[in-house]
């Protein structure tokens, strides 16, 4: 008897508490708006090759990827004689391609070569790193042109996919790409 007195007074806390929740909730509509800095995303549709990207004004992302792009170099180990040096944003050309596993590429010196999956886009970072993208709902990989080098990537899941990214509906994915090709740790 006492059991279930218990479980009718918490099953009675437990709707008074969601109903609590649900007056409290305020659904609130707005825009993904860039900031200034990002409000001059520079993207290049149609350009796996590199070819000169072209400007969008406003840039206004609604469902896509929006993040920074840093560099880090040099030695990065801890040591009390200096202080560890830190990431610097840096302006790059951000590549999209479809999800993309290390079995359809082709890899020299660390660098993408060739990439079996479909391009997608391409995107380039302001003077402080920033970016962003609009894209569809899907899977994708990132990567970094390095000039002649070729892409780079430093990101992995465990299947073996390349900086994997989700973008879902109505969403922007936020990420960090850190280029550290040049740092020791």
């Amino acid at each position: 008897m006492i059991k279930v007195k218990i479980f009718i007074l918490i099953l009675g806390c437990l709707s008074m508490i969601g109903a609590f929740g649900q007056k409290t909730k305020k659904k609130l509509k707005r825009k993904n708006t860039l900031p200034a800095s990002v409000q001059k995303a520079i993207i290049n549709p149609d350009s796996p090759t590199g070819t000169k990207p072209i400007t969008i004004e406003p840039a206004l992302v609604q469902q896509g990827i929006c993040g920074t792009i840093f560099w880090k170099s040099g030695n990065m180990m801890p040591s009390p004689d200096r202080p560890t040096p830190k990431a610097k944003p840096v302006q790059r050309e951000l590549v999209v391609y479809d999800l993309t596993n290390t079995a359809e590429t082709t890899r020299e010196n660390g660098f993408y070569q060739t990439i079996a999956t479909k391009f997608i886009k391409s995107v380039k970072s302001d003077e402080e790193g920033k970016f962003c993208v609009d894209l569809e709902e899907g899977r994708y990989s990132l990567f970094i042109r390095e000039g002649n080098k070729g892409l780079y990537s430093n990101l992995f899941d465990g299947d073996g996919n390349i900086f994997p990214i989700k973008v879902s509906k109505d969403k922007i994915s936020i990420t960090v790409f850190t280029i550290d090709y040049q740092a020791s740790y």
